[in-house]
């Protein structure tokens, strides 16, 4: 003789589990969405420039290019050294002069470090 075991129903216990896992995963996201910093002032300065000084050493507009030293970070006072400048398409070369010191705000995806190049959105003379 052989006897069949009534296996439960677990239905019950599927649909708690389920519901429990979906409230869970909306209370977590709503917690991450919470403590996420709020990055758009950083987004919104990259886009507007990175703002330095410099001393020009050398202008040649044949290449394009202008040589700086003293290459320096707005509010900081710690020395980048020489780098060469590619100015904007509307520059004038003759609004600066060798030994003058520059303001300009730099192109961040232009930026390169090794070279020690970058590419400026603006110069003004300081």
């Amino acid at each position: 003789m052989t006897q069949k075991i009534k296996k439960k129903d677990n239905t019950f216990l599927y649909i708690i589990s389920t519901v429990t896992f979906i409230f869970l995963g909306i209370i977590l996201t709503t917690v991450i969405d919470m403590t996420k910093p709020n990055t758009v002032g950083v987004h919104a300065s990259a886009t507007a420039g990175i703002e330095a000084t410099a001393v020009v050493s050398s202008v040649d507009s044949e290449t394009n290019a202008i040589k700086v030293d003293e290459l320096m970070f707005a509010n900081s006072s710690t020395s980048l050294g020489s780098w060469t400048i590619t100015p904007p398409s509307s520059f004038l070369f003759s609004s600066i002069i060798v030994g003058n010191k520059i303001a300009l705000k730099i192109d961040p995806a232009h930026f390169d470090i090794q070279s020690h190049s970058l590419t400026a959105k603006e110069i003004k003379k300081k």
